[in-house]
């Protein structure tokens, strides 16, 4: 005599399997819904990432052709896609901040009060530094996770069938071709759409992330420029405000 757990299967078991149809609707729509999803952001970050790197050019070209620092600044405004740009213009806000907080004059510049300013300024670049790069990857940890769960979910999708296959022997009696044929067919659609979902999110997610890293160390050195870049510039600002001949940068 069948024990009251497998009794309570063999009752179970064909109210799952007549669930099949249903649960593949709802896997494909998850599926199709999250592909759509994935392609939005796709266009999105390559249309992202191309302009930064166009404008990326152009700033950095401007940043030394020689101009000053507020024609520098005013070109960045322009530029509204590119980090570089980005990170010069929010440092560059800071500067009066900077200057008023470590109450730099010419009588006390030296090593140690250069040594905090540049401090201070790198801490300035390295924070907006970090907040482009929030901006930049927002939305790959999508593609991220849509390429590691969307085959598990096609592959649900397709147990589920292929148990709606066996269910139809067990009724029909028989395991023809005709009888398991379909229901497996259609089964594996769930596989395959996985896939299709999971593949082209993981490819895309690991070309942004690449392009993302470039950016990452190409700010990095900036950060370090800029920092040099406005040290220099606010010891020039004192000094010419106290009248005294300025240190040209080389």
């Amino acid at each position: 005599m069948p024990s009251l757990p497998a009794q309570g299967l063999h009752h179970l078991i064909p109210l799952l399997a007549g669930l099949g149809t249903a649960v593949q609707l709802l896997v494909l729509a998850a599926l199709v819904l999250a592909s759509i999803v994935c392609w939005s952001l796709i266009l999105r970050k390559a249309i992202l990432f191309r302009r930064v790197r166009q404008q990326s050019t152009i700033f950095f070209d401007t940043l030394r052709s020689g101009h000053d620092l507020s024609f520098i600044a005013a070109a960045a405004r322009r530029l509204s896609y590119t980090s570089p740009a980005r990170v010069f213009l929010a440092v560059s806000e800071q500067l009066g901040v900077v200057r008023h907080q470590h109450r730099l004059r010419l009588d006390h510049i030296g090593p140690e009060a250069l040594s905090l300013t540049h401090e201070h300024l790198r801490h300035l670049a390295q924070r907006e530094q970090e907040g482009e790069i929030r901006r930049l990857e927002h939305g790959l940890s999508f593609l991220a996770t849509t390429a590691g769960v969307a085959p598990f979910v096609g592959l649900l999708g397709t147990v589920w069938g292929i148990m709606q296959s066996f269910q139809a022997i067990g009724t029909r009696g028989g395991a023809t071709l005709a009888v398991v044929g379909p229901g497996i067919s259609e089964a594996l659609v769930a596989t395959a759409a996985g896939l299709a979902v999971a593949i082209p999110a993981l490819i895309a997610y690991n070309f942004f992330l690449n392009r993302l890293r470039r950016m990452e160390t190409e700010l990095d050195s900036f950060a370090e420029e800029i920092t040099l870049l406005f040290g220099s510039y606010l010891v020039e600002e004192i000094q010419r405000q106290e009248g005294r001949p300025t240190l040209h940068r080389s």
